[in-house]
């Protein structure tokens, strides 16, 4: 498995992606038009990508085969899983003929080595509690923080809290 860099000239594959993480389910809920005419989840891919925006692309056979990527919303443009301006809230998507291949666990962890390396201190999603790639997510240290509308809010906690000290810890 190759990991790459996400690009400008992987918005399409990214849309991909998008979609499968919205019909996550198998139930086609999104296509592209739809996803593109509603802000709320366009919001992921609008203008991608912005000078704060990284992300992961797996190739497989020569393929793409998944992608996540993380971007800085606002509280005024929040995402589904958005808990401050300065958390980035990834996107994590596999195409079907490479699930079950360590797509999904190799893009991610590439992901939060990124985010650890530009100093973040936290990472967040959104995840139906139903999804199985919840399972992923607890796996590498996300817990729940939330719920919106029906789905959770996760964190990554990615900066080690500071020891407290008192006058009896030497």
């Amino acid at each position: 498995m190759k990991l790459r860099p996400a690009t400008a000239a992987d918005l399409p594959f990214l849309l991909e992606m998008l979609l499968e993480a919205c019909n996550w389910d198998g139930t086609p809920w999104y296509d592209e038009e739809k996803a593109r005419a509603d802000d709320h989840a366009w919001r992921y891919l609008d203008g991608w990508p912005r000078e704060s925006d990284f992300g992961v692309i797996a190739e497989l056979d020569g393929s793409p085969a998944g992608a996540t990527w993380a971007r800085q919303l606002t509280a005024d443009r929040p995402g589904y899983g958005y808990v401050g301006d300065d958390v980035p809230e990834l996107t994590l998507g596999v195409s079907p003929a490479f699930r079950r291949r360590g797509v999904a666990r190799a893009v991610l962890a590439e992901l939060i080595t990124q985010a650890r390396a530009a100093s973040y201190k936290r990472l967040s999603l959104s995840v139906d509690p139903d999804n199985p790639a919840r399972g992923l997510y607890e796996s590498l240290g996300f817990r729940k923080t939330g719920v919106v509308g029906t789905s959770d809010t996760m964190v990554l906690e990615l900066q080690p809290k500071p020891r407290t000290r008192n006058c009896m810890t030497r």
